[in-house]
């Protein structure tokens, strides 16, 4: 298969065109170097003694590394509770904006319920909310729960007062419905002739040729949850349920010493490290597939 090129090898000889391209990569390097340089300095302040992490002028380096920082964070700080928390509040988060996302973009892409457009639209005007202007209500909700036979349930510091408000996505449902609207209505007639139910035919049709989109949204929801602060520090009260980015909060407000902090810091982005190098396929694929390439 040919693939066009959006500049032609002869106009990469000219003057003007090689000018430009140089450029670019600079201004790439700059900003790649903006990003990964913070990142540098995290790790190198996580391997030095913490009596000389303010000595100046600073160094990257300061004759050999040490790794005590790592072993007393995870022996004296509950750094596995954390992790803990923090994996029980990301898949949580992720399956339900998954599940129920999936359903909501298969109806509307292809049940076309009555005001269904309309449905859509106020699922979207949520996208211009801000999320600290509804914090408060969301903070009385939790506390006093309704739930049918069982009023006011007290959710605060609970993993569920946690997962709730944000198991819902409007992104999520218009990215999946975009998708699904490119799926071949003969497909689904097929199994419907089959005798299948829409269950059936989601699960059975529907959910095989949509692996690379799910996946792609499940990575970011889990990297965009496994980050969140505002919201955790607010419902949650109790230590033992806190969070990766809650405990280093609560971390610096303690005055634990700056190299243990940032080995904490450098050992809660590996995760995410992980996750992209690991599905890089799949989000390649995901972003064709739902055509944010534009």
């Amino acid at each position: 298969m040919s693939h066009r090129a959006i500049i032609s090898s002869a106009d990469r000889k000219t003057t003007s065109v090689r000018l430009f391209m140089i450029t670019g990569t600079l201004l790439v390097c700059v900003l790649a170097a903006l990003v990964v340089v913070p990142f540098l300095w995290m790790v190198a302040t996580s391997l030095v003694p913490a009596q000389e992490i303010f000595t100046w002028p600073p160094k990257w380096f300061y004759g050999k590394f040490d790794w005590s920082s790592y072993l007393i964070a995870w022996q004296h700080v509950p750094f596995a509770t954390y992790i803990f928390n923090s994996l029980i509040h990301c898949f949580g988060v992720v399956a339900g904006q998954l599940f129920l996302s999936a359903l909501a973009a298969y109806s509307f892409a292809k049940l076309r319920p009555p005001l269904g457009r309309m449905i859509l639209i106020l699922f979207l005007l949520t996208l211009m909310i801000p999320a600290e202007s509804i914090l408060i209500p969301l903070y009385l909700v939790m506390k006093s729960f309704p739930a049918e036979n069982i009023p006011n349930i007290n959710l605060i510091s609970t993993f569920w007062g946690l997962i709730l408000p944000t198991i819902v996505s409007a992104f999520n449902i218009l990215i999946m419905k975009s998708f699904f609207e490119r799926l071949p209505d003969d497909w689904l007639d097929a199994g419907r002739l089959d005798g299948c139910s829409e269950w059936m035919i989601f699960r059975k049709i529907v959910w095989p040729v949509s692996r690379p989109i799910f996946v792609v949204l499940g990575i970011f929801g889990f990297i965009t949850t496994w980050n969140s602060f505002f919201w955790p520090l607010i419902v949650i009260n109790n230590p033992k349920l806190y969070t990766l980015m809650v405990g280093v909060q609560k971390m610096v407000e303690s005055g634990e010493p700056w190299n243990i902090i940032m080995a904490v810091v450098t050992l809660t982005t590996l995760p995410t490290i992980f996750l992209y190098f690991a599905f890089q396929k799949y989000i390649v694929r995901g972003v064709v597939f739902t055509g944010l390439q534009g």
